[in-house]
């Protein structure tokens, strides 16, 4: 199937969630440092936003760090964060002008996190909310039981009673999302990593032994046709 095909299919997932693993053993693989693996996996993920968007898939969610990866070197870390910061400065260059919003889900109030990338974050958010079409979400640091604490803490303090689902959700970071349809994860680990439990509850996984550098287009397309040929239930019966 053609690029221009699945365009074309109904089947297509509204909602697509990455979690871009195998950068460090990518980059170990090769005699190279940790940092080069993330280098390249940062220039992998721009390519795959563009296919994304090329498709018209409305929602892309990114895992691009967890609350665990603080037990990372800290060296590992500061670069990530230098990563980050230099994202943030690209997707303001390049979407401000385009119907591109950009939610952040994570907690970016963590003193842990560089002033500046906080306030890039913030406002970044900020200048885009009130865009309509393509939703770009990087998770930084994030962890789904979190939000989920988050969000009842929340409700809790609203004084809030007799909550629905629909309450609930309004409180998460994907709230003015579309379900999530596909989660795609990459270097052979087949576990969810704490990555939303709450919104992947009846979402497709698509695991893949590529390690995220080595990513290409043709993978992705291999994906979204597994995807298309999964019987979505939701539990009830289905031909």
């Amino acid at each position: 199937m053609t690029f221009e095909k699945l365009k074309q299919d109904p089947r297509m997932p509204n909602h697509i969630a990455l979690i871009i693993d195998g950068n460090g053993r990518w980059a170990k693989h090769r005699g190279l440092p940790r940092s080069m693996g993330h280098k390249v996996g940062f220039e992998t993920l721009k390519k795959h936003i563009e296919y994304i968007q090329d498709l018209g898939i409305k929602n892309l969610s990114i895992y691009c760090f967890s609350k665990q990866n603080w037990n990372r070197p800290q060296e590992e870390v500061d670069y990530l964060m230098k990563l980050f910061d230099e994202m943030l400065d690209e997707y303001k260059i390049k979407y401000m002008d385009k119907d591109v919003r950009i939610v952040i889900s994570g907690d970016m109030d963590d003193e842990r996190i560089p002033e500046i990338v906080r306030k890039k974050a913030k406002d970044l958010m900020e200048s885009t909310k009130q865009k309509t079409g393509f939703i770009l979400n990087p998770c930084i640091n994030y962890g789904g039981r979190e939000e989920i604490l988050n969000a009842v803490n929340t409700l809790i303090l609203n004084g809030e009673k007799d909550i629905t689902e629909e309450k609930f959700e309004q409180h998460l970071y994907t709230r003015d999302m579309l379900p999530l349809d596909l989660v795609i994860r990459t270097s052979g680990e087949q576990r969810t990593s704490n990555y939303m439990p709450w919104q992947a509850t009846y979402s497709e996984w698509y695991f893949t032994k590529t390690l995220w550098p080595s990513f290409s287009k043709k993978d992705l397309i291999k994906a979204l046709k597994a995807f298309m040929k999964r019987n979505r239930r939701f539990g009830a019966i289905k031909g």
